[in-house]
């Protein structure tokens, strides 16, 4: 499938196959894959003249590209906004969700948007820009909107079930970096941080470690993502803390025999935990 992805529109079987729009401030990326077939994944990262436009290098890609309005099985539009917050379902209630949008989002920067983890008992809520949400379910056949932590919370919850310690996942992005924490299946907490370099991306890691009590002999550090930073970062940790994994998903079918070192994690997560 490599070879008919993004340039061929002729694909063998998109009634089978999946297609991930990923949304960013700076850039949008595709990924698109048959789950019954062995390597089919496939990542693409669109390069746009203008990074402070990106959804209109984005729409002139999508008008190019007639397969885009293929009848795929399922498409997923996955939203990276640093804009968010978690509320528990439990207590985010049709008369009390005015009021929390209200006080979330007062600045009315976008459609706020609400996505629910069932496994973590909460609410996603973030703000997507009007035009976008719009475009895309004028676009696409029924695709389902999804906030970027939704996968890696959903993931890391799974991959906890026989896990007795302690867990923080650091997900390095450009101009940031996630913190998401688990005691076993629990979801603990998780932030966004703005940060360009190894001072700041040390500080938040090290003192949400602190606030959450956690050990640093027993509870293990999860390195997500790439930050040119990265591997003098992992040099710094390892003087705190003895923990320190990388964590890799293991090869689906559609995974088998490629390179997926530069797919982000969550798109990886999406594929093998909602597919």
């Amino acid at each position: 499938m490599n070879s008919v992805f993004p340039e061929d529109p002729k694909l063998p079987h998109p009634e089978r196959s999946i297609l991930t729009i990923y949304t960013g401030p700076e850039h949008y990326s595709f990924s698109l894959y048959d789950p019954e077939e062995t390597g089919s994944y496939v990542y693409r990262k669109l390069i746009v003249k203008n990074r402070s436009d990106a959804f209109s290098g984005f729409k002139e890609f999508f008008f190019d590209r007639a397969f885009l309005s293929l009848p795929f099985r399922k498409v997923w539009i996955m939203n990276r906004t640093t804009n968010f917050t978690f509320v528990p379902d439990s207590i985010y209630k049709d008369e009390y969700k005015a009021d929390f949008n209200h006080f979330l989002f007062s600045d009315n920067q976008g459609e706020i948007m609400t996505d629910f983890v069932s496994s973590a008992g909460i609410a996603i809520l973030y703000q997507l820009p009007e035009a976008v949400s719009r475009f895309m379910l004028r676009s696409f056949s029924k695709p389902e909107l999804i906030h970027y932590s939704k996968p890696l919370i959903t993931y890391f919850l799974k991959s906890s079930e026989n896990v007795n310690s302690r867990r923080m996942v650091i997900n390095l992005q450009e101009n940031g970096l996630d913190i998401f924490c688990f005691s076993r299946n629990a979801f603990l907490m998780g932030n966004y941080f703005l940060c360009k370099n190894i001072s700041e991306a040390l500080y938040y890691i090290l003192f949400a470690w602190k606030q959450l009590q956690m050990n640093q002999l027993d509870d293990c550090l999860h390195i997500l993502g790439n930050a040119g930073y990265r591997e003098e970062l992992i040099d710094r940790l390892a003087l705190y803390l003895q923990q320190i994994r990388f964590p890799e998903i293991s090869p689906e079918i559609y995974f088998s025999g490629i390179e997926t070192d530069r797919i982000p994690f969550e798109l990886k997560a999406l594929a093998v935990c909602e597919s």
